[in-house]
Order: C-alpha cells, then structure tokens, then sequence
C-alpha cells in the first residue's frame, strides 16, 4: 500500500512541476480563434502537404489581422504544439495527442445529455449493469465507452 502512496506522490509531484508546460499549451489554445487554428492545422496535418494553407489564406480565411496571426503562431509554437515544415505549419507529436485529445472532447460534449443519464444512476445501480448501461447509450464512441468502462470496471 506505501508503494501505492509513494508512486501517487511521485507522479503528483513530477505533474506539479510540469505544470508550466500544461499551462502553456492551455493558454495557447485559450482563445476562440487561436483554437480554430489549431484545428485548422490538425485537419490540414493529415492531408497531403500540397493541401495545407499557406499563411496568408489563414489569416484571410480566419479574419486575423497578421499580428493576431502571427501572436497564435508564435504560441502554439513555444507551447510545442506546431511546427513549420517545409514553408508550412504542421502538428508536432504532442500537438497530435492535444488534437486526439480536442476532439474527444468535442465528442463527449455532444454526448453530453448521455454521460448525464450515466452520472443520475452511479450510486443506483451495480457495477455489471452500469457497464451495460454505459455499453447501451455510448455504443456508437468507443473512446468514451472505453474510458468509462476502465473507470467504473479498471481490472475488465
């Protein structure tokens, strides 16, 4: 059980202590439009290269003045969410979990009215049948089934 503990307390302390890098990649995504290009981004990062915007279609196609523009850049730069390659922005490797991670989100904000009926019946129904439950209403998002499914059932 102290193992337990000391691991716990271990991995809170690393986490306090990267907790500047967590706020940077916060605060580059804070704003409406410095979300919007980074999802403009990630959408283009999967395409082919000859398919990604240059610059100057950002700025236009997102309203941006180019000091607004270049301010977002420059952000999810330092917060190691992009990277130029090749006269264009790209996703890094962390900016591609951020993005994974972004759109769960949106996904679970749509399934929002379900994750509800799930939470009113937590402490109602025994662990099996909350697991059906969650299989029932959350059967179409896989990624929101199976992170419930391992929080209510972790050893299955």
């Amino acid at each position: 059980m102290s193992s337990k503990i000391s691991s716990a307390k271990n991995m809170y302390q690393q986490v306090a202590s990267d907790s500047l890098s967590v706020e940077t990649v916060f605060s580059a995504l804070s704003d409406n439009k410095s979300l919007s290009l980074f999802n403009t981004i990630g959408i283009m990062s999967s395409h082919t290269s000859d398919g990604q915007p240059t610059g100057e279609i950002l700025i236009s196609r997102m309203n941006l003045t180019r000091r607004q523009y270049y301010t977002r850049i420059n952000r999810l730069v330092d917060a190691g969410l992009i990277t130029k390659k090749r006269a264009r922005f790209v996703l890094t490797s962390l900016g591609s979990i951020v993005y994974e991670i972004h759109k769960t989100i949106g996904i679970a904000i749509q399934n929002r009215w379900r994750l509800r009926v799930i939470d009113s019946l937590e402490n109602t129904l025994p662990i099996e049948e909350r697991h059906k439950l969650i299989n029932t209403l959350l059967g179409d998002c896989d990624t929101l089934r199976e992170m419930l499914v391992s929080t209510v059932m972790p050893n299955k």
